[in-house]
């Protein structure tokens, strides 16, 4: 039967080109989106097994908002949640590394002790931070680097171990390197240092986030211990919370607790991915759907040269069962063949995805596979992909009088009810994917065009950040003044005209007045 297939699929070979290509470009997008959802839900720490079994300890205001979890909190939280087997703190950090006048703006963590440890994970040079190198401010500076920045900065050199580096013009020693693949707790952005928590006074001039319960920055996650429950471990998180409401009111006196898996963490991009990638799986699956009854109009157009054919086949005693089984064969080895061109998509659209520069300020990086689930996945679509629009061709040529298409010769008289329903929900799926992508591009052009409530044109914007070189509290607006000041003295006197139709001055195209 399977050769029979190949052959009748080789005696159609225009045909079957457009509907393996259709299929393939349907099921290669679809199984993209599938493998980028499956990367948040399934592995949303790149580099760690079985990282979805790790649950984020949030604290939780009685408005519903999760402010984030301070250091303070994580110490004395650590003791009191048994059933979380390693409770692991950190939060995300800016730094500059190098000599002054030659820094490197560079994304770190700051890290509990146990940091590695829970995550069990092995350096590729050196070791990792320690728990006592955490425990008191002020340890031994030191510092891990990531794979990359290993790699990009000292060329991979093994000497780098016991190496200084200046990080906020503070020297740290560097004690190892981390895995290729891990790059960091937080989803989608890539970390080049990892920095013990406690160096936060020395490299932010004036930090008191050890000690103040109000500076909540960290995210704070762990594993549950063998045989124990989300129920289990929620009680005693939020017992924990309520003895500290009562112990510290004023940080604390509003703060309860919730347990969440860390593919729902409410702080993050986790759930805005999520909701994205959701509707777009949902889109592409109406676009699927709606290539299967493109492609099952032609394979009907097709089978209806076919009664001859068929009317002899059931003339010598085929059942009808039969040429429903042999139809529907040849249907599912086109689906499976789009399948595999849809595997090629896939894999060129996940590696797109992972070559993907930079945006903005954030160091995005997103590590998606094709593994064995999503190739599965995409068989799958093919499979029932073959089944959805072979199976009106296949009932309808099963239904054949034998005597009437030997009578009529190759070509099937009158009109066709199942190609007429088709044809209807063909153009149905395409006016409700025509109405969604309307629908997004309307919402693309209201978000576009809303008024910021100033004037955009022929602005700049920029962004600094005073991290490591604040001495007191009155140094930022001073130099936001000194700054402004320079900028006003560089543009030179302005002449009033807002309207952008200055040409005195050369070096800028309007002359619009500081508010």
């Amino acid at each position: 039967m399977i050769r029979h297939a190949f052959r009748t699929i080789g005696r159609m070979p225009g045909l079957a080109a457009v509907v393996i290509l259709s299929l393939g470009v349907g099921i290669g997008v679809n199984t993209a989106v599938f493998s980028w959802i499956q990367t948040i839900v399934l592995k949303p720490i790149p580099g760690i097994d079985n990282s979805a079994s790790f649950y984020h300890v949030e604290p939780k205001s009685d408005t519903g908002t999760y402010p984030g979890m301070s250091w303070a909190e994580y110490r004395d939280l650590t003791p009191q949640l048994p059933s979380i087997e390693e409770l692991v703190a950190f939060r995300m950090a800016p730094l500059n590394v190098g000599q002054a006048g030659r820094t490197e703006r560079t994304y770190a963590q700051l890290v509990s002790g146990n940091f590695f440890t829970a995550l069990k994970l092995q350096p590729v040079a050196g070791r990792f931070i320690r728990a006592d190198e955490v425990v008191r401010p002020g340890a031994e500076p030191v510092v891990v680097l990531s794979h990359d920045y290993w790699q990009r900065n000292f060329g991979g050199a093994p000497t780098v171990i016991g190496q200084t580096i200046r990080v906020n013009d503070l020297p740290l020693t560097i004690v190892g390197v981390a895995p290729e693949d891990f790059q960091g707790t937080i989803l989608a952005l890539q970390f080049d240092l990892w920095v013990p928590a406690t160096l936060a006074p020395a490299l932010f001039a004036g930090s008191g986030e050890l000690d103040s319960r109000s500076q909540r920055g960290y995210s704070v996650m762990g594993r549950l211990r063998h045989n124990a429950t989300q129920a289990q471990a929620t009680a005693e998180f939020t017992a924990a919370m309520g003895g500290l409401a009562i112990a510290f009111p004023e940080t604390n006196g509003r703060i309860s607790g919730e347990l969440i898996p860390y593919w729902r963490a409410p702080r993050g991009p986790q759930m805005m991915f999520l909701t994205a990638l959701g509707v777009l799986q949902g889109v592409m699956l109406l676009v699927l759907l709606a290539v299967c009854g493109n492609t099952a109009n032609l394979v009907l157009a097709r089978a209806s040269t076919r009664y001859r054919e068929v009317g002899v086949r059931l003339a010598l005693g085929a059942r009808p069962w039969s040429v429903i089984r042999l139809m529907l064969a040849e249907n599912l080895l086109l689906g499976i063949l789009g399948a595999a061109v849809g595997i090629v998509i896939a894999w060129w659209g996940t590696e797109a995805l992972r070559a993907m520069p930079p945006y903005g300020a954030f160091p995005v990086k997103f590590q998606t596979t094709l593994d064995v689930l999503g190739l599965a996945f995409a068989v799958a679509l093919g499979i029932v992909s073959g089944l959805l629009f072979g199976a009106a061709p296949a009932l309808q040529l099963g239904r054949v009088d034998p005597q009437q298409a030997l009578r009529s010769g190759s070509k099937s008289t009158g009109r066709s009810a199942i190609r007429d329903g088709l044809m209807a929900l063909q153009c149905g799926l395409a006016l409700l994917v025509l109405v969604v992508a309307g629908l997004f591009f309307q919402s693309f052009v209201e978000t576009r065009d809303t008024d910021p409530g100033f004037r955009s044109e022929g602005l700049l914007l920029a962004t600094y950040d005073l991290s490591g070189t604040v001495t007191n509290d009155e140094y930022p607006r001073q130099f936001a003044m000194e700054l402004l000041d320079r900028l006003r003295r560089w543009r030179g006197p302005h002449c009033g005209r807002a309207d952008g139709s200055c040409r005195q001055h050369p070096r800028h195209r309007s002359c619009n007045p500081y508010p």
